[in-house]
């Protein structure tokens, strides 16, 4: 089985996969040919039509794959890619409706762009456990969800169901970013949880293209897990 995840995850045609169920998932829904003009920001604005919203959120979440198919590979270009595509997601989270992205964004920027770091001081091979860290890790967890619902309640002054949903996703994507950044195994089940609730965020806000590719990201997840943590019993032999 292992020897399956592992040709799964380094398989290039895997990551091909994921381009196009993007790809499809925008262009079956019709969101792929959508302008600015679709957004409730830019809709009277006359140039809005003339910019292809839906390609861009493509390219950006196609970008967003790559980024962690070459993270699930211990690939540390995969931080450098992630930590660009997220000025780009964090624009269109925000034209989409999330008013908290503009100031959690910039907090998931900081921390990718420390993972850059956090990778070279840990090395390409290495890999660590949650409880390697456990004196922090709680405190990791609940300052998380404390900034998470912070920043979003400065950003929608309400506590409605968008809010919520916001700062879940926001929460269960600080966690695992934070355990990236020293290249903890566990980072990949809370990557799991943050996919499920994350597709029903797509769903919510019609991003038909993350649709497709949080449905690719579970399965990704599931997969990056025990190889890194073969990797890991690998290494400290």
């Amino acid at each position: 089985m292992l020897k399956i995840l592992k040709s799964l995850n380094e398989s290039w045609l895997f990551d091909t996969l994921g381009v196009i169920i993007v790809i499809l998932a925008a262009y079956t829904s019709g969101y792929l040919f959508e302008n600015l003009t679709h957004t409730s920001f830019f809709s009277e604005n006359i140039w809005a039509k003339y910019v292809p919203f839906g390609v861009i959120s493509v390219v950006s979440s196609s970008l967003s794959i790559m980024s962690t198919r070459l993270t699930a590979r211990l690939n540390k270009f995969g931080n450098i890619v992630g930590t660009i595509n997220t000025l780009l997601s964090g624009t269109i989270d925000f034209i989409l409706g999330n008013s908290g992205a503009i100031l959690t964004y910039p907090v998931s920027f900081l921390i990718n762009a420390a993972a850059i770091k956090g990778w070279h001081r840990y090395g390409d091979k290495q890999v660590n456990r949650a409880t390697d860290f456990k004196k922090w890790l709680p405190l990791v967890i609940g300052g998380a969800i404390l900034l998470s619902l912070g920043l979003n309640y400065l950003a929608f002054q309400n506590t409605s169901p968008l809010f919520w949903l916001a700062s879940a996703v926001f929460s269960l994507s600080l966690i695992p970013n934070i355990l990236n950044v020293f290249k903890i195994e566990d980072q990949w089940l809370f990557w799991i949880v943050y996919n499920f609730v994350q597709l029903v965020k797509a769903m919510t806000q019609g991003n038909f293209a993350n649709v497709g590719k949080y449905l690719y990201y579970i399965v990704n997840s599931g997969v990056a897990y025990p190889i890194w943590r073969m990797a890991r019993q690998k290494n400290s032999r």
